[in-house]
């Protein structure tokens, strides 16, 4: 079936704690995410193309961090959760941190649903001006600030499929050999480093655990 529009981005009257580390919002995101894994004990994921994901160090829980994942929550106008009461934060994560980081409403529109935002960034994208550009994984190699999103749950949501289904995206900190490293929310219940393979080209190889349908280009100064 159609899917009703999405309208106009809600205004909102959630403002960030603190301005944005950097006059870059790219730079921003990326710092911003980098601090909140810190806070949470620096928790890092191994994905590969053949083997389940394997995690070498476990950091601080959902449970353990109410009060800052409650922080999340309020960007997305949910100010009565927490990590509590165990409704997926991941997307409230990406929201605050974008936010946090000084981007405005007409570039990304903050929702506790990744899709819906991915979405809106579609749309977006075929006007003038955009800022994030989703692209298939395979036209884009990850860089420094862009986002990896993936399919949940047998979701089968696709570029070509905006099925506002179940999904997951984590913000790009840092490219290594072979390696591409983003930092995303309720991963592990947590804040979490996901290390996914990259093939020589630097483009993602296929992730046996994470379907990724889309980096999504970050075209922020």
């Amino acid at each position: 079936k159609d899917l009703a529009p999405l309208g106009p981005c809600p205004p909102s009257s959630w403002r960030p704690e603190a301005p944005p580390p950097t006059a870059s919002a790219k730079t921003s995101m990326v710092l911003l995410a980098v601090g909140e894994w810190a806070r949470f004990g620096r928790q890092v994921t191994f994905y590969s193309s053949n083997a389940p994901p394997r995690t070498v160090q476990l950091g601080v829980k959902e449970r353990d961090a109410p009060e800052r994942i409650a922080d999340y929550w309020a960007s997305v106008d949910k100010p009565g959760r927490s990590g509590l009461d165990d409704v997926a934060w991941s997307a409230a994560f990406i929201s605050w941190d974008i936010e946090s980081a000084g981007v405005p409403r007409d570039l990304f529109c903050p929702d506790q649903r990744h899709t819906i935002y991915v979405e809106r960034m579609v749309e977006r994208a075929r006007r003038p001006g955009a800022a994030f550009i989703p692209l298939p994984s395979s036209k884009r190699a990850p860089q420094v600030g862009d986002l990896i999103c993936a399919s949940r749950n047998g979701s089968g949501t696709t570029l070509d499929n905006l099925n506002r289904g179940a999904g997951h995206c984590d913000i790009v900190v840092e490219i290594r050999p072979g390696e591409v490293h983003a930092i995303g929310g309720n991963v592990g219940d947590s804040v979490n480093r996901s290390v996914f393979p990259l093939d020589e080209s630097g483009f993602l190889s296929p992730i046996s655990a994470r379907p990724v349908f889309t980096v999504i280009e970050n075209r922020l100064p």
